[in-house]
């Protein structure tokens, strides 16, 4: 009777683990990278979404621009630093994932010619 209570002990143990460990498998992450941090004014940057099981998404991109796009582009037109949201959603859950970029003003082309007077 001792064996089987153990066995009994230890199955409910187990069922318990893997059911807790499964359930995070689940859980919506929202999730995106860029090329860099780091762009110059009207520079576009392309947001690869890595997002898992997600069913609709919207980004805020701290502008005052939005997209439900899952892979979006943009470009910031002044120079500041932006906080760029992603929302996920499915039917039970959502998630939200925050990357800050800093945008800099467009750099001089070092080899245009001298203006002529």
């Amino acid at each position: 009777m001792k064996k089987f209570k153990f066995f009994a002990l230890m199955a409910a143990f187990t069922a318990m683990f893997a059911f807790s460990s499964c359930s995070d498998d689940f859980d919506l992450d929202a999730y995106f990278e860029t090329e860099y941090d780091e762009y110059e004014v009207d520079e576009i940057i392309y947001f690869n979404n890595k997002s898992d099981r997600a069913e609709t998404y919207w980004w805020e991109f701290g502008d005052g621009y939005y997209s439900d796009r899952e892979n979006p582009e943009h470009a910031f037109s002044a120079p500041g630093t932006y906080e760029v949201w992603l929302t996920i959603e499915n039917d039970d859950e959502s998630d939200d994932f925050k990357k800050v970029f800093y945008i800099h003003p467009k750099s001089v082309n070092e080899t245009q010619p001298d203006s002529q007077e």
